[in-house]
């Protein structure tokens, strides 16, 4: 029998953030750490602004077995600068000893109005006097995991935010590979999002190709070793992916889409384009900006240029050879596109691969 849930879900608690209710403080209980990073990051964006700072003054992230209660008391005290509101955020706060949470008593009958004090952690111990006047004194959030009977629901709500569309299959395929993990689920989604660029249509073989064999056989992997010129780790990703049946050109043709949008990246940084406006001016969702521009910045023009002279090269070598030199024809690809210094020069224009 499942445990009796207590607190607001993750999605009220964003209705009433959205409303402007911001509380003096906050509970976020349950052992699924990714509704946990949620609520905190809902909370951050309304108290911090939407720059969701994490340093200065109105901010301090603190952990229940490294704090006493007159170092979270002084940070709560504390009058925010230049800002309405500051944050404390406590992690991991079963870990606060119980003589340290009865000092903390009284600030719960008399919280800082300017301060939104957050308690993050899976458990905690009902028996303490603390935690009991938390349930009258703070807004809990329950961050348990999700029953398996919700995670379809689940699975297809967050897919539509990728734009992703997801049939019975693959949201079966999906929920088997993440073992009921939220986190999971969203980083094999931001993996679809590249892997099938542009189409929307997701397959459970689709699903299964991004995770590869086994660690280190995804296409993921393959793409971020590459990024870091990984010679090693893009050579073994890469025997993996093709020994699962990826095909060749299916390959090559994500590698092609990745370093137009990494071209068009550095394009503009050149330009001095702020980072925030990168996501709407490439078309491309906002998680995945920093991961360009970081790859953005491994490159010099002239490698960039190189790469997509390889592409064109490569896709030749593939339609026109046999099926036995196609492993070899990628190795060499390989091997290419890890040459050169990891630094940044210079921009100069070229036309990418189309």
């Amino acid at each position: 029998m499942k445990a009796k849930r207590e607190g607001i879900g993750v999605a009220e608690l964003k209705r009433q953030l959205a409303f402007g209710a911001c509380a003096p403080i906050y509970v976020l209980l349950g052992e699924e750490s990714y509704l946990r990073e949620t609520a905190l990051a809902a909370i951050r964006r309304v108290v911090l602004g939407a720059e969701d700072q994490e340093t200065g003054f109105n901010y301090d992230l603190l952990y229940g077995d490294e704090t006493d209660a007159l170092e979270v008391l002084n940070r709560c005290d504390t009058f925010p600068a230049f800002a309405d509101r500051r944050l404390v955020i406590i992690r991991n706060v079963g870990a606060l000893p119980a003589r340290e949470t009865e000092r903390l008593l009284p600030y719960l009958k008399a919280p800082v109005e300017t301060t939104s004090l957050v308690l993050a952690g899976d458990k905690l111990d009902g028996r303490l006097k603390f935690f009991q006047s938390l349930k009258a004194a703070a807004v809990t959030v329950d961050c348990s995991p999700l029953d398996s009977r919700l995670m379809p629901d689940w699975i297809e709500e967050q897919a539509k935010g990728f734009g992703l569309s997801l049939d019975d299959a693959a949201s079966e395929a999906l929920q088997h590979a993440s073992g009921g993990n939220l986190a999971v689920v969203r980083r094999e989604l931001e993996k679809l999002v590249d892997y099938l660029h542009p189409s929307a249509s997701v397959s459970a073989a689709d699903v299964e190709s991004v995770r590869g064999a086994d660690t280190g056989g995804t296409v993921w992997d393959f793409l971020g070793a590459l990024a870091r010129k990984d010679r090693g780790n893009a050579l073994r990703a890469l025997g993996k992916i093709l020994d699962a049946g990826e095909p060749p050109l299916r390959l090559l043709g994500l590698l092609a889409y990745q370093w137009r949008q990494v071209w068009k990246t550095r394009e503009q940084l050149d330009r001095r384009v702020p980072e925030a406006g990168l996501a709407r001016i490439l078309g491309v969702p906002p998680f995945r900006i920093q991961g360009l521009v970081e790859q953005a910045r491994m490159f010099s023009d002239n490698e960039l240029a190189r790469c997509f002279d390889a592409f064109r090269e490569v896709d030749s070598s593939l339609k026109g050879g046999g099926r036995g030199a196609e492993r070899l024809v990628m190795e060499r690809l390989v091997l290419n596109l890890c040459r050169g210094e990891r630094r940044v020069t210079s921009s100069r224009a070229f036309v990418p691969a189309r």
